[in-house]
């Protein structure tokens, strides 16, 4: 097991992994999570976002294949998150046949690393509500539940 810094030869795999999630949390809410992603658009995102100042994109690799990834961004102050330097892991996703082999527990240490050496004093994240897996996973992991985003449809 090992996790590295993406680089832009990376970005298709990374889209491939980041359309799952996007399906995934589709499937969870589809009044809040819409289905407006494409391959080509996540492979430029994420190819760009491995050049980024302040962002990291992490993959995790087992016997030389790309099993997951992982993408965090950090900001000095957000003021409207009342956030002194944080770091956010928007995603971290693992292959359905990496699981449970390790990946996401070291995707997390890497990007809680990562964030460390930005200067963030905090590393946070959402969770779906309908993903028990992945709240129970980051629970274990150190995280604790600090926020409850709600969501009213206007259309």
């Amino acid at each position: 097991m090992m996790v590295r810094r993406a680089t832009k030869d990376d970005a298709a795999i990374v889209a491939e992994f980041a359309m799952k999630l996007v399906e995934q949390h589709h499937e969870y809410d589809p009044e809040r999570f819409a289905l407006i992603a494409s391959r080509d658009g996540m492979k430029w995102f994420y190819g760009e976002q491995t050049d980024a100042k302040n962002a990291a994109v992490l993959v995790a690799q087992i016997d030389n294949s790309v099993v997951g990834f992982a993408y965090l961004t950090y900001e000095e102050r957000n003021y409207a998150e009342l956030a002194e330097s944080p770091a956010h892991l928007h995603d971290i996703y693992v292959d359905e046949g990496a699981r449970h082999s390790g990946a996401g527990q070291a995707l997390v240490e890497a990007a809680v690393q990562e964030a460390s050496d930005f200067g963030a004093s905090k590393l946070i994240l959402s969770v779906a509500v309908k993903n028990t897996i992945g709240r129970d996973f980051f629970e274990k992991c150190g995280f604790r539940p600090t926020m409850t985003e709600m969501t009213l449809n206007l259309k």
